[in-house]
């Protein structure tokens, strides 16, 4: 038993099947031409290296009052933090903070 409405495919498509989406089975259009490459023949790091010398290299000088500056204050606070644990935990620290607690 087919329900009505629905075609063998299992889409509902109404009363005539006018094709999938973009192809609609009107006339061809005339006068376009188009133009693909094979990805076979194309070589897609031809001059990757060379263009990075010199486009990458004043890419990443323009970005580092936003990039460099944070990551150098944030170096010099971890590398602060590493010395005052191992200087909190050493004998020196523990005697220097003994008085703290009286």
């Amino acid at each position: 038993m087919r329900a009505s409405g629905i075609a063998q495919s299992g889409m509902n498509t109404g009363h005539k099947w006018i094709g999938w989406f973009g192809n609609f089975g009107g006339p061809t259009q005339k006068g376009i031409t188009t133009y693909a490459n094979s990805p076979w023949q194309l070589n897609p790091f031809a001059g990757m290296l060379r263009d990075f010398v010199f486009n990458g290299f004043r890419r990443v000088v323009t970005q580092l009052p936003y990039s460099g500056i944070p990551f150098a204050l944030g170096y010099f606070i971890y590398t602060w933090g590493n010395k005052e644990f191992a200087y909190v935990n050493s004998k020196a620290g523990h005697l220097a903070g003994a008085g703290e607690h009286e």
